[in-house]
């Protein structure tokens, strides 16, 4: 999935996140990337991940 560093900086904005501009370009390569495999796997594996509860995250608790 090709996404421009524009696209980049406004998916990032929408979470809040802030990213050096020296840093958009290597991010919209591996995120666009990492999208291309997800969208394999969804076709793939789509109709069988389908029937499976996902597990929710678990965070251990701090020992504060």
């Amino acid at each position: 999935m090709d996404l421009d560093c524009s696209r980049v900086q406004a998916l990032a904005s929408l979470v809040g996140l802030a990213i050096p501009e020296s840093d958009l370009e290597p991010i919209a390569i591996r995120l666009g990337e990492l999208l291309a495999v997800m969208e394999t796997i969804e076709r793939e594996l789509g109709a069988e991940m389908d029937r499976v509860d996902p597990i929710p995250p678990v965070f251990p608790k701090p020992d504060w």
